[in-house]
């Protein structure tokens, strides 16, 4: 149930209720916990909420009148076609995050990131079957295999980079 209930739930929002536990529990949170206040404490300016949203967040014109990256912290809002439908896209802040940490996960540089994220964003929108305009879910489904894809190239290449250094 509780896999069920994290699959459900978008990086955005995952990473909004991750922040606001860490602030409330202050002093627990076992191994991770002790590890992300290790890196705020190491690198305080670089892991500010500010500074999370700046890095990835995406452009929100319509909602604040400003083409500055940034997280909003709210809900997706639903199709109603014409303008709704852009205050719908920019409500959507998850590929960002997901694409981070994902990155992270199969140890690519970050300098890579460039060439990756335009390309995973190719690739999730080719994978996205929605059965119908307000299947916000089908989105979440898509990022997801994407990066089970990703991962799965990435086993294959350390096993072949593995397997040929031992020759």
């Amino acid at each position: 149930m509780v896999q069920q209930a994290i699959e459900a739930t978008t990086p955005a929002e995952l990473y909004m209720v991750s922040s606001e536990w860490l602030g409330k529990h202050t002093s627990d949170g076992g191994t991770v916990g002790a590890e992300i206040r290790r890196i705020a404490s190491e690198s305080s300016a670089q892991v500010t909420r500010a500074a999370i949203s700046r890095a990835f967040g995406t452009p929100k014109p319509t909602l604040t009148g400003s083409y500055q990256p940034e997280l909003l912290s709210i809900r997706t809002f639903p199709t109603l076609m014409g303008y709704s439908s852009r205050i719908m896209a920019e409500s959507w802040e998850s590929n960002l995050l997901y694409y981070a940490a994902l990155a992270h996960e199969v140890h690519m540089p970050p300098s890579q990131l460039n060439v990756a994220v335009p390309e995973w964003t190719q690739q999730t929108v080719e994978k996205i079957f929605a059965t119908h305009l307000e299947d916000w879910p089908a989105l979440l489904r898509s990022l997801r295999l994407l990066g089970d894809d990703v991962r799965e190239k990435a086993r294959k290449q350390m096993a072949a980079e593995q397997k040929a250094s031992l020759q």
